[in-house]
């Protein structure tokens, strides 16, 4: 794939992510405004524990679906289906159950049947989620995330109109009610698209050994990736005050905003590439690298910058301790986000099991340091740590190009060349350049 043709699927995605950021963020800021930094945490504490039972219980099984479907090998792809959604959502449960012993906090062991029907809720809105990549141009996938967005926006807004006062419990059902229609547009989708037919009957049939042993392998690096992501949220609920969390849940969040971008590019890779041309992917992936680590990385250094003021004038005065651990986190998003696009070399490629060892050295020195941090202002020395594991996990990935792939390490740097070439294609879709080729041509 050329790089116009990357730019243009991932363009589609970024624009979509770009809406969902906007809209996302504009929930957060009511939520933030409605609940303060108390009920913000109990929401942010839910979600979390939800969300991250649910990611745990996928094993990778959408994306097994996607490579072999990606090499053409027939499979029995509807059972396969059938089974891996019975199976995410049941695992998601005992996962949701275990998550919530974590916190000693009362108010959320309460809600222990609402946060378990979310988490198995979501699994399987997560397993759709990933199904959806299975079209190269994203469009379902795309619409599934900003209907999630819009839906929760909405809901909330008809909560204020309907309740006096609202509380976390309120917005999580609400919640919980639109990523139920997810599900079901989600299934509908797949029946309409027949995603089990069209394999390649002349190649050689997968089995299931194979496919299940992509997927735990695959999984064992998301899992990773869902620890490092999330220790120091699950640290803080069991170490800190839900305050605490309300402010640094709240900074992550936010700081989440500045990986659209680098989002939106390694989805559209794994989307392309997944069981392809490995020349193909490897040359995209380095050029992906390029064209958004150093950019995005002096992005984040403009908005660390602004936070003390930007932070304080969004979400109030009450939520003035998140400036710090938000402006750390900001490069820890961009950092995180440059390491995930150079591993869509492995992940696409079939080898995910590098992956997986770079999380598991990344990781080691990062959950070591945890006991060690201090009680005061922890949520600033979690952010802190948050962003050693997220070098230390570039560096690592750096170093498997030259050290197993046998591969130059990808240069951080744009060059001349990838700068004139995404010049050129924003210039020639610019409607004044049509025009100008109009008038030269001497047509109406």
């Amino acid at each position: 794939m050329a790089l116009p043709a990357l730019l243009k699927s991932s363009g589609s995605t970024l624009m979509t992510t770009v809406a969902v950021t906007a809209v996302g963020f504009v929930t957060s800021v009511i939520t933030a405004r409605i609940l303060g930094p108390e009920g913000r945490g109990l929401l942010s504490g839910a979600l979390m524990l939800a969300t991250l039972a649910a990611n745990i219980s996928l094993f990778g099984l959408a994306n097994a679906f996607i490579y072999f479907k990606g090499t053409g090998r027939p499979f029995r792809y509807l059972l396969f289906m059938v089974l891996s959604l019975v199976f995410v959502a049941g695992f998601s449960l005992a996962a949701g159950f275990l998550g919530l012993q974590v916190t000693h906090e009362q108010r959320l062991h309460d809600e222990l049947w609402l946060i378990l029907g979310m988490t198995g809720i979501l699994a399987v809105q997560g397993y759709f989620y990933g199904l959806s990549q299975l079209d190269p141009a994203l469009r379902f996938f795309n619409l599934m995330r900003f209907l999630l967005v819009a839906g929760n926006l909405i809901a909330l807004l008809i909560l204020l109109l309907v309740f006096p006062a609202l509380d976390f419990r309120k917005i999580l059902i609400g919640q919980m009610v639109v990523s139920t229609c997810l599900i079901f547009a989600g299934g509908i989708w797949a029946r309409r698209n027949r995603v089990w037919q069209g394999a390649d009957a002349s190649r050689p049939a997968a089995n299931w050994k194979g496919v299940l042993a992509y997927g735990a392998s695959h999984h064992g690096t998301v899992a990773l990736g869902l620890l490092l992501v999330n220790f120091d949220k699950i640290a803080l609920l069991n170490m800190g005050t839900i305050i605490e969390y309300g402010f640094y849940a709240l900074a992550f969040t936010t700081s989440r905003l500045i990986g659209a971008v680098q989002e939106a590019v390694s989805t559209a890779l794994y989307s392309k590439f997944a069981g392809k041309d490995v020349d193909a992917l490897s040359h995209q992936v380095r050029v992906s690298f390029r064209l958004t680590f150093v950019p995005m990385l002096s992005l984040a250094a403009i908005i660390a910058v602004l936070s003390p003021w930007l932070i304080v004038w969004i979400y109030g005065a009450s939520f003035a301790p998140s400036i710090l651990p938000f402006a750390v986190l900001l490069f820890e998003c961009v950092i995180s986000g440059a390491s995930w696009t150079l591993a869509q070399r492995f992940n696409a490629a079939g080898r995910p099991g590098l992956v997986f060892i770079r999380q598991c050295i990344s990781v080691i020195p990062v959950f070591a340091a945890l006991p060690f941090l201090p009680e005061h202002n922890i949520h600033v020395w979690l952010s802190l740590l948050m962003l050693l594991g997220a070098v230390l996990r570039l560096a690592v990935t750096l170093g498997i190009y030259p050290y197993v792939l046998k591969e130059p390490v990808p240069a951080v740097f744009p060059t001349r060349a990838d700068c004139r070439k995404v010049l050129d294609l924003l210039v020639k879709r610019h409607p004044a350049f049509e025009l100008g080729k109009t008038v030269l041509r001497g047509e109406k």
